[in-house]
């Protein structure tokens, strides 16, 4: 064996023995796979000597010379002292050995097996090995081995193992009856018996073949056997989201909710952590797991962690995680109109399950009527649903983006439910260990505008409202620094809060109205150019000093800037930018209408199919096609000259900040509105005229015209309706801001 680890101690002491041993040793039942680990470790770090016995750190090792009054020469003293600290070392590393081991020991074992007392690494070792190593059991365990060792082979087990894992019964019966211990019998390699493979398969074949399992072990007690992992069966079944296994493994034996695996998880961690697209299942773990251990101290905590994922150590709570995971919910998914429509329609299978009050007999009596008219408004109600989403199940084949939306609309359906659940049970926690674990959440809510969980918590716990960040900002100067409409408007909503909280200021002096004033860059891609967005800070600003008192209008904040310097300053280049781009789109929209306006006008002179000589009489002017040219044409160059007159305005106005706010949006509007109808009224007038010099009077001629006349109109609603459109809606249109919620307080 090589010498001990030559690494320095610190070394050591910062070895992550979790990433090599992942199995508390609790007995005989995982003895084989906890040393297998342990090996490993004591290896990989040169230190298995320690435990074998090849290295030795006795400070006794090197016996004094026999004359101990003669002075030892000088290279004698520097070997002896070389010794004295490779002795020294030496012990170190043991103790490391032996905290490692003993890190990796149940409480129980630890403290009932008395192994902390023993002096060494080596010591220990060998205790444990003679306890709980196969080949060093009592007489009795010998004897019992030899007399099952056919059956200690899982090659025994073999069809018991395959009809568990296909939920075949009758397969299962024909071996249990040769069998009778198989029932509680370790079938694999992993020590798990047939009840842990059975609870995988899911369905009634599955539920099925759990039941009759369930039925044939006597014992209750023999439920609670584990595998390698200390796992139970319920723990599969938690870990698999099978709801209708865990009910009936939960209901024989309810002991088995309170019986944690090695690592000291107990079932409803694997259902808060496996269980994120079946929401049901860790429901009902919440509902029967009575014992406060596994929401208490460290499991508490870890329950938390695992809903969202599964890493125990990134230091982020659920609620946190939630929060921060906005598209998580409805608010942060940014869906577009039809998106938005077939949202709302698609169905999705409710979590909660609606209870209904069965009538009692005296109900029966005293109104059977009544009680017969609920029953049928209700079957009607449940037919009328199934319909619903079987149209939809349909649909979703034809349409696959409906799939998509469908499954959307399920994650933010269980993201509240897991939020509803957390918020209970973190009910129970005094009100600092409350604070500790929901105002940071509560804060990242509102920094990603998920108003919903910011709803759920101001439910909940309502006096969290007045919380703080470490720069002394509130949920209300959140909200407006990040530009998060939704949250702001359900803070509005709620006039007691938003007075106590409007009036606040920031580390820095600044108040709601100065937070307002800066720009929030992260938000400015919601709304496409520069104009646009800085017309959206402008109506931000004017919103945050409606709710404001006159008194903090002109307030100074630590820089001695008023609300009004700050804006100015911090949307200086955005109001650069967005002059640019104003004279930029109307420099573009004028050559389009002075185009228009020529063209209409040249049409208007040389009429289709010239004048008569002698009336001077346009030739056609008696048919309805030259009636819609006449008119078409006439609108045309009505429209183009409005709209270059406008567009002209725009080019030559002073950009002054309040101008981005209505005037120079409205002159945008105009003016895109007026061009598109001089493209219409042109493209319209250019059909009538083909029609009435090359179609002969022939109406076919009509379609392939009007389809290509269409292009044009097409092109500039696909390019320029959908700015027209936000134009039209950030200016005259409902706005961002408004009520969103029922909750008064």
């Amino acid at each position: 064996m090589a010498s001990p680890s030559s690494n320095p101690q610190i070394h050591l002491s910062m070895v992550n023995v979790a990433n090599f041993v992942s199995i508390k040793l609790c007995g005989e039942s995982n003895y084989i796979p906890w040393k297998t680990q342990i090996i490993c470790l004591l290896q990989s770090h040169d230190l298995f000597g320690f435990v074998d016995g090849t290295i030795q750190f006795s400070l006794q090792t090197i016996a004094p010379g026999d004359d101990d009054d003669d002075e030892p020469k000088e290279e004698e003293k520097g070997e002896e002292m070389g010794n004295e600290e490779d002795k020294l070392q030496r012990k170190r590393n043991d103790g490391f050995v032996k905290g490692w081991i003993f890190g990796s020991l149940s409480d129980q074992l630890l403290q009932d097996k008395a192994v902390h007392k023993l002096d060494s690494a080596r010591e220990v070792w060998l205790v444990l090995e003679k306890l709980y190593s196969p080949k060093s059991q009592d007489g009795s365990s010998i004897k019992r081995a030899e007399s099952t060792e056919s059956k200690r082979d899982y090659s025994w087990y073999l069809p018991l193992y395959r009809a568990s894992l296909s939920g075949d019964w009758k397969k299962a019966e024909e071996f249990l009856k040769r069998d009778e211990e198989a029932s509680r019998a370790q079938i694999n390699s992993l020590l798990q018996t047939a009840l842990h493979v059975a609870v995988g398969v899911k369905g009634e074949k599955g539920k099925h073949f759990v039941k009759k399992l369930v039925a044939t072990i006597k014992n209750k007690e023999d439920l609670t056997i584990r595998d390698c992992l200390g796992e139970t069966a319920l723990h599969y079944a938690a870990r698999f989201g099978n709801l209708d296994a865990a009910k009936i493994l939960a209901t024989s034996y309810p002991r088995l909710l309170d019986i944690d695996c090695f690592d000291g998880l107990y079932p409803i961690h694997y259902a808060a952590e496996y269980g994120y697209f079946s929401v049901d299942v860790f429901a009902y773990f919440l509902s029967v797991t009575k014992d406060s251990a596994p929401y208490t101290g460290l499991k508490g905590v870890r329950l938390l962690y695992r809903l969202i994922h599964s890493d125990l150590y990134d230091g982020k709570s659920a609620l946190k995680e939630l929060a921060m995971k906005e598209f998580t919910f409805l608010s942060g998914s940014h869906l577009n109109f039809w998106q938005q429509l077939l949202y709302y329609c698609v169905p999705v299978k409710s979590t909660s399950r609606s209870r209904q009050r069965r009538p009692n007999t005296n109900d029966l009596e005293n109104d059977s009527q009544m009680v017969k008219t609920k029953y049928v408004r209700i079957y009607f109600r449940t037919v009328i649903k199934k319909l619903h989403t079987l149209i939809f199940g349909v649909l979703e084949i034809v349409v696959p983006p409906l799939k998509h939306i469908r499954k959307k609309k399920l994650i933010h359906h269980n993201a509240v439910k897991y939020a509803e659940c957390l918020c209970e049970k973190i009910e129970t926690l005094n009100d600092k260990e409350v604070d500790s674990i929901v105002s940071r959440p509560l804060l990242d809510a509102a920094c990603y505008d998920t108003y919903e969980l910011v709803e759920i918590i101001f439910r909940k716990f309502p006096s969290l409202a007045y919380c703080y960040d470490q720069d002394s900002k509130n949920i209300l100067h959140i909200a407006i620094e990040h530009r998060c409409e939704n949250v702001f408007n359900l803070i509005c909503q709620m006039s007691q809060l938003q007075h106590q909280l409007m009036v606040s200021v920031d580390s820095s002096g600044n108040t709601v109205l100065h937070l307002a004033g800066k720009m929030a860059r992260n938000k400015l891609n919601l709304v496409s150019g520069p104009a646009l967005q800085m017309q959206r800070e402008l109506q931000w600003f004017k919103e945050v000093k409606k709710i404001v008192p006159p008194l903090y209008w002109e307030s100074l904040n630590g820089e001695k800037n008023a609300p009004y310097v700050v804006f100015t300053d911090e949307h200086e280049k955005l109001k650069v930018d967005g002059e640019k781009w104003m004279k930029d789109t109307s420099s573009s929209c004028t050559i389009a209408a002075a185009l228009i306006a020529t063209i209409a006008f040249a049409a208007a002179i040389t009429v289709p199919g010239g004048n008569e000589q002698q009336s001077g009489l346009p030739i056609f002017s008696g048919n309805i096609a030259f009636i819609i040219f006449a008119i078409s044409n006439a609108a045309s160059l009505f429209t183009s000259s409005t709209s270059l007159l406008v567009f002209l305005s725009v080019l030559t106005s002073r950009y002054a900040e309040e101008d981005f706010l209505h005037t120079l949006p409205s002159s945008l509007i105009l003016g895109l509105l007026t061009l598109f109808l001089s493209i219409t009224s042109m493209m319209i007038s250019f059909s009538a005229t083909v029609y009435l010099v090359f179609g002969q009077k022939k109406a076919w001629v009509l379609v392939p015209v009007a389809t290509m006349a269409c292009l044009p109109i097409t092109s500039f609603v696909l390019l320029q309706f959908p700015l027209l459109v936000a134009l039209i809606s950030s200016t005259y249109g409902a706005g961002i801001f408004g009520k969103k919620s029922n909750l008064l307080f």
